[in-house]
């Protein structure tokens, strides 16, 4: 009995993990407005290209929450260069935004909208 107890606590573990690295592109979708990181994206795609660095600043913070909250969800079952390569668009961005380069904004924003679709694809 104390021999099957142990295969069936391996094979629930086993399913556990799988379970755990399998789920990130359902983990990625947002569950409120507070990490939805696609609209957050988008958001400041729009104040960049009409040059409303002000507002593009904030959406930029809330896209900061959003990816906080969506990387602490999928940091198990998403690889870690990926969720590295967001965090570097991140800051690239916030130094474009803070020089107000709309061009490299923009490619920063295209970058990281990349990262994220391929993110536990």
């Amino acid at each position: 009995m104390s021999r099957n107890k142990s295969y069936i606590m391996v094979v629930f573990a086993l399913v556990v993990f799988i379970a755990i690295m399998t789920t990130g592109g359902l983990l990625k979708k947002p569950f409120s407005e507070k990490d939805n990181v696609k609209s957050c994206i988008e958001s400041v795609k729009r104040d960049v290209e009409s040059e409303n660095w002000i507002e593009a600043k904030e959406n930029l913070t809330k896209l900061k929450t959003a990816w906080k909250i969506v990387g602490n969800r999928v940091q198990f079952s998403a690889e870690r260069n990926e969720m590295i390569a967001i965090d570097r668009n991140i800051a690239r961005l916030n130094g474009s935004l803070e020089a107000e380069d709309k061009v490299s904004a923009l490619i920063e924003l295209s970058e990281l909208s990349l990262n994220w679709d391929d993110l536990q694809r």
